[in-house]
Order: C-alpha cells, then sequence, then structure tokens
C-alpha cells in the first residue's frame, strides 16, 4: 500500500492549525497566521488571524488587508483591504499605513483621495518607509487633487528616500539635475545620480545612463558603455532598451561586442568599479 507523503507546504500548514488550537491567545493565532502565511497556505492565514484582527492586533489587521487585497485565498475585495488596513494603520503599522495610502491614491476600495493618500505615506515615511518617502516626493513632483506641485519638496523627499536605500529616488534627483529643475542643470551631476540608481537596480537608471553615454551629455561619449547599460536596462524589462542596444550593437564587429557583453557583465557585478561621471 503507498502512503503519500505530506509536501513541505502542507506540514507547515498543519503546524500553523496546531499552533492554533494548542493555544487561544492572540500572539499564538498571529505567529501561526505568519508561519501559514510564508507557505502560502492563505487559507489557513485568514483563518489565524480572523480572531487577533477582530480582537484589534493590528499585525493580523494588516495580513488580512493583504490577502483582501491580492485575493490570497479568498475573493479580491480591496474595499475590505482598506478596512483592514485603516484599523492597523490608525494604530501607527507602518506598512498597512503605506498600503492604505496606496488605495486611497489608486481609488481602490475606497473614494479617491489623493490628499489624504499623501497624509498616510507621510506618516509612514516618518517611521522609516523609503517607499513612502519615494512616494510623497513623486505626488510633490507632479501635483494632485489638493496638492500643490513643489519640486524643492519633491527634492527632499526623493532625498530621504534614497537615503533609506529606494533606488528610483535617486533615478529622480537625476532627472532634476539633468532638467534644472529646482537645481541648477548639470548633466554631470543627473549621471552620477543615474550611476548610483543604477548600481542600486533602478532599470529606468541603466536606460537614461546609456542615453547618456551614447550622446557624450555629462560624461565621456563612449558606445562601449551605453551598449552595456542599454543590455542591463533591457534585461531587466525596459523595452525600449532593447531597440537601443541593437541600433549600437548594429555599429559594432564582433571583438566590440564580446568587449561590450565584458562590460555589460562587470556593470551588472556589486563590486564593480563606477564608470566615469563627467567630462574631463
Amino acid at each position: 500500500m503507498n502512503i503519500r507523503r505530506p509536501t513541505a507546504a502542507r506540514r507547515v500548514a498543519c503546524l500553523a492549525l496546531a499552533l492554533c488550537l494548542w493555544s487561544g491567545a492572540p500572539q499564538a493565532d498571529v505567529a501561526a497566521g505568519l508561519v501559514a502565511f510564508k507557505a502560502k497556505d492563505y487559507g489557513a492565514a485568514g483563518q489565524a488571524f480572523r480572531g487577533p484582527a477582530e480582537a484589534g492586533d493590528a499585525t493580523a489587521q494588516y495580513y488580512l488587508g493583504l490577502l483582501n487585497e491580492h485575493g490570497w485565498g479568498l475573493v479580491p475585495d480591496p474595499a475590505k483591504a482598506a478596512q483592514w488596513y485603516e484599523k492597523s494603520a490608525a494604530q501607527g503599522f507602518m506598512k498597512a499605513q503605506h498600503n492604505l495610502a496606496t488605495l486611497l491614491h489608486d481609488g481602490r476600495g475606497v473614494p479617491r483621495d489623493p490628499r489624504a493618500a499623501l497624509d498616510w505615506y507621510r506618516r509612514a515615511a516618518a517611521q522609516g518607509s523609503a517607499r513612502a518617502a519615494q512616494r510623497v516626493g513623486t505626488l510633490y513632483f507632479t501635483g494632485d487633487e489638493g496638492i500643490e506641485r513643489d519640486v524643492g519638496q519633491a527634492r527632499v523627499w526623493w532625498q530621504q528616500a534614497w537615503d533609506g536605500g529606494e533606488a528610483d529616488a535617486a533615478y529622480n534627483l537625476g532627472i532634476l539635475s539633468r532638467r534644472g529643475m529646482g537645481v541648477p542643470r548639470d548633466p554631470a551631476a543627473a549621471a552620477g545620480w543615474w550611476e548610483k540608481a543604477a548600481r542600486a537596480g533602478s532599470p529606468l537608471a541603466r536606460n537614461a545612463l546609456g542615453e547618456l553615454y551614447l550622446r557624450g551629455d555629462g560624461v565621456k561619449p563612449d558606445a562601449l558603455t551605453a551598449w552595456a547599460w542599454f543590455k542591463l536596462a533591457a534585461d531587466a524589462g525596459v523595452a525600449a532598451a532593447n531597440q537601443s542596444a541593437a541600433l549600437v550593437a548594429a555599429q559594432f564587429d564582433p571583438t566590440t561586442l564580446a568587449a561590450a557583453e565584458a562590460r555589460a557583465a562587470q556593470l551588472a557585478r556589486p563590486d564593480a568599479p563606477p564608470t566615469p561621471a563627467s567630462k574631463p
């Protein structure tokens, strides 16, 4: 007789349920929910989180918000997600504040309210969320209903986001330098920001660096390095970079293309030396 052995995910889910049965304490239920959530047994996670969330536990409320927003283990319901996020956010749970702000900004599950979104993003940023600081900067840069455009504020918040490790914030700071918005126009400074962002993983910054090296704007013109950055951007999903890389590669002989490929591999390494950031 063949006996089917339980999968690892099923064993973890059983452990989660055992924890729930072992103790009715809310903290034990939250711990069981986190175990089940990590194992992607969302049904068990939702069951474990329900009691603590209704009792006011901010962590459980946040995770029920996630389950409802994304439809993990149940039918997607952004309205319920917003309700759970708001309960958690009101208690100061940073991730819930960020996610509630996103729903308010996008008008999903709640009436669109950019001003309220800005407020919740600022609260999350005050607790150290670099992603929230990035969103605050973007709202000030673009302006929106009830939010006056303020490039100076955008720069301050993007700097905070970059200091917290948000790569796209450095890309945005490079845009300000490139266009001379709120700061003197400085293509070399833009290249410096985009280099930081590219090395931190920003696909848009990689593509932008390719353009700078191709044109020699703020950096020495260097088709080989331009191709390398285009290639890395294309590999990260930037569609326009595919065409740019192909156009540059059409000018290369096999030896030069091999050198460009080696350059791309070098730039992809975390310990790669910086590329020249300014003209001589």
